[in-house]
């Protein structure tokens, strides 16, 4: 039986001033083990110590791709 692997995305969220978004900024990775624990792989540290890490969404490819 083949398990599936969980992957989730790590961001740093940069935070604007005024009527700017938030920027969001992929710096990672992370996967899902057995126990429900989190390994995460960085590629880049936050300068404001912070991240966040999301379920990855798979993209749905669209005609013409």
């Amino acid at each position: 039986m083949e398990e599936s692997i969980h992957l989730k995305d790590v961001y740093a969220i940069t935070e604007r001033d005024g009527n700017d978004k938030d920027r969001w900024t992929k710096i990672g990775i992370g996967f899902l083990n057995r126990d429900n624990s989190i390994n995460v792989v960085l590629d880049a540290i936050p300068v404001n110590g912070r991240i966040h890490i999301r379920d990855r969404q798979i993209k749905q490819k669209q005609k013409g791709d």
